[in-house]
């Protein structure tokens, strides 16, 4: 059996956080590839979402504040 063969049996029993894992394992071993741009937006959204999070929950909106 291929190792291909028994990923695909395996995965269907994984949690959403084994398949991150297992995707993330995958990317590191092959870097980042010739899209960075890609790459860097993908390791950057969960921080920038937490930080818009932060941002409404302060009471701030970029909306409101390019009016100013």
């Amino acid at each position: 059996m291929t190792a291909k063969e028994k990923l695909l049996m395996e995965a269907p029993r994984w949690s959403e956080r084994d398949a991150q894992v297992a995707l993330r394992a995958v990317q590191h071993e092959h870097g980042p590839g010739d899209d960075l741009d890609e790459f860097s937006a993908r390791g950057s959204e969960p921080t920038l979402r937490r930080l818009d999070e932060e941002e409404a929950a302060a009471g701030f909106s970029w909306e409101n504040h390019r009016k100013s």
